[in-house]
């Protein structure tokens, strides 16, 4: 596990913000936090952030138009979609968008943290994170 990762929660429920935040602090990871996906993308034009863990329902922007947008300016960064609606949002409408990982709320996060892991290594196995990484995957 890289110590190093710097991770953006996304979410419009505050509760799941402070649960997650706080549960990827302990563990050493730097983690940023936004209520929408509007200020999500703002954070991730000023900032670089390796991995995105964003709610799916959210107003104006939501999870999938987040991912999308990401995709197409930071394609090296892993992300994670969250829902609480997963009859409307199935596994494989987040997958075939483009996302590393998937996780139906509530979850505990024994869960949650299988689906970080295999989230963190989807996003290792494509060539382009490791070139963006050289530095920093050494230590």
């Amino acid at each position: 596990m890289i110590k190093h990762l710097r991770i953006l929660v996304v979410d419009d429920d505050p509760g799941v913000i402070d649960l997650l935040s706080a549960f990827l602090d302990t563990r050493g990871y730097s983690v940023a936090s936004a209520r929408n996906g509007r200020e999500a993308l703002s954070l991730l034009d000023a900032d670089a952030f390796d991995l995105v863990i964003s709610d799916i329902e959210m107003a104006e922007i939501n999870g999938y138009e987040l991912l999308r947008q990401t995709r197409d300016k930071y394609p090296k960064i892993g992300i994670i979609l969250m829902t609480g609606y997963s009859e409307s949002h199935p596994l494989s409408e987040a997958l075939r968008a483009g996302a590393d990982g998937y996780i139906s709320k509530p979850f505990s996060l024994r869960k949650f943290s299988l689906i970080f892991e295999q989230a963190y290594w989807n996003a290792l196995s494509r060539e382009d994170w490791w070139a963006a990484h050289e530095d920093t995957a050494s230590h």
